[in-house]
């Protein structure tokens, strides 16, 4: 008569144990944060920092210069999902501003696009597939310069002064990211 009762304590203390598990990872997979690598866009434009702190914003808390400047220069977008951007150090942003970025899909392609909090259009970036889609010059500035270096990602970018493609590079363990100019002018090396 122990052994049943000792059993019976054992299964109902497995069966709580396994209830409580259960709910310990729905609860897990309620609180579950919306982030810049998971928004719902299909192969999202991955251009946002991420040195800074992103914080994902409902389009009501978006303030409403910066939601008219992105309304007028993208009034087809789709599936916009936006983001407040603290800058940090070594941004190419001024320090004092506040900066929203907004992922969305315009036309079929992934884009993202940046604004400061006045509204103004800062800047845009779309991923590119493929050394076929660069230009010849910042090919051969690849080629000439990192030998042997896979191509892993492109961005081209385009702000109020210059177009260019943000290049990130691997040769094993070694990595490199650059900005280069569409003439195969490196503007910057990360």
């Amino acid at each position: 008569m122990k052994i049943v009762k000792l059993l019976s304590l054992m299964a109902f203390a497995a069966v709580t144990a396994t209830s409580c598990q259960d709910n310990k990872k729905e609860e897990t997979t309620v609180a579950t944060v919306t982030t810049p690598e998971t928004v719902p866009v299909a192969t999202v434009a991955k251009t946002a920092a991420t040195e800074g702190k992103s914080v994902s914003i409902t389009t009501e808390q978006v303030p409403d210069s910066v939601r008219k400047s992105f309304t007028v220069k993208y009034p087809k977008a789709q599936k916009a999902v936006w983001m407040q951007y603290e800058p940090i150090e070594s941004d190419d942003m001024k320090m004092d501003d506040q900066y929203y970025y907004v992922r969305f899909n315009n036309n079929g392609a992934d884009y993202t696009s940046w604004y400061n909090n006045r509204g103004e259009w800062v800047k845009t970036s779309t991923r590119i597939t493929g050394n076929p889609n660069l230009p010849d010059a910042v090919n051969q500035t690849i080629n000439a310069q990192y030998p042997g270096y896979t191509i892993v990602e492109i961005d081209k970018e385009n702000d109020k002064d210059r177009d260019m493609y943000e290049i990130e590079l691997h040769k094993g363990e070694e990595k490199a990211k650059l900005k280069i100019l569409p003439n195969g002018e490196i503007f910057k090396r990360k």
